[in-house]
């Protein structure tokens, strides 16, 4: 993995020197300079952390902790993506109607940190009504600000650089998705070992912490709890849904700062990037004149 990550470093600096002297570059690195524009492409950014990683591993955590059927826990995922459908079509309207799509975009960012938050209510007998509003706020988090973010960050670049500014818009979007989903797997797993690590010794037989954890991370507790003897599979598989259920909450927190990170970059960066207004004492008429 270090030597993949050190090879794209290196491809990339090489792609960078490359484009700089190309007459006719593919990517113009004068486009993600713009901090407006670079803003806008981080939103989506902050969606793949703070939403796509949970569509991809809280089926496993309904599932494994919570002790839904996989249908049941499929109709509860609809909490998080209704608001996916219903939100940039509500987000459409009120720009029709004078709101601010920056504005929008703003709250969708804030519901991607309280939404991550708040959803730390999850428990093991937690009763879905109780995590409803956090889901959907969540889904909604993702689902404002769909569609106007391409549509504010297209609207900067000039129109002959429309298209490789969407191709940078669309890589930052697919590839964080890839990246979250995969950095929230590993996080599960790590620190699941190390929740599973702490009591693991009062099972004999259980098997190694690290495997045990893979397979719990991925909503298996039958297989690591027939390992144990008989008698004490039902303490194991409590043993087990609590360290999941902590290792999700701790996991949460995670997401939560991540998003509240990109949160303050992204405002920083458009206000850095907001072009000033003139003073009045330099403005051209009558009254300056006075």
């Amino acid at each position: 993995m270090l030597s993949l990550f050190a090879g794209t470093v290196a491809v990339l600096a090489v792609f960078t020197a490359v484009e700089k002297r190309h007459d006719h570059p593919m990517l113009d690195l004068s486009v993600p300079a713009d901090r407006r524009y670079l803003a806008l492409c981080l939103v989506p950014v902050a969606a793949s952390f703070g939403l796509v990683t949970l569509l991809t591993y809280l089926p496993s955590y309904l599932t494994a902790v919570s002790g839904y059927a996989g249908g049941t826990a499929g109709l509860i995922m609809v909490l998080l993506t209704l608001p996916v459908l219903l939100c940039p079509m509500l987000a459409a309207g009120l720009v029709a109607r004078g709101v601010s799509a920056l504005t929008l975009i703003y709250v969708s960012l804030g519901c991607l940190v309280v939404g991550d938050a708040t959803l730390t209510l999850f428990g093991e007998d937690v009763i879905i009504l109780v995590v409803a509003v956090p889901m959907l706020v969540t889904g909604a988090g993702m689902g404002l600000s769909a569609g106007l973010v391409d549509g504010q960050a297209l609207a900067i670049v000039a129109p002959e650089k429309a298209g490789m500014a969407a191709g940078f818009l669309n890589t930052l979007r697919l590839g964080s998705e890839a990246i979250a989903v995969a950095l929230y797997g590993s996080l599960l797993a790590t620190v699941l070992a190390s929740r599973i690590r702490e009591g693991i010794g009062d099972f004999p037989g259980a098997g190694d912490p690290t495997t045990v954890a893979n397979e719990v991370a991925g909503g298996d507790l039958t297989g690591p709890a027939h390992a144990v003897d008989a008698p004490a599979r039902a303490g194991f598989t409590d043993f087990l849904v609590h360290s999941y259920d902590s290792a999700f909450h701790t996991i949460l927190w995670i997401l939560t700062g991540v998003c509240l990170v990109l949160f303050l970059v992204i405002g920083g960066l458009l206000r850095a990037g907001r072009t000033p207004r003139p003073d009045a004492a330099t403005a051209t008429g009558p009254q300056a004149v006075g």
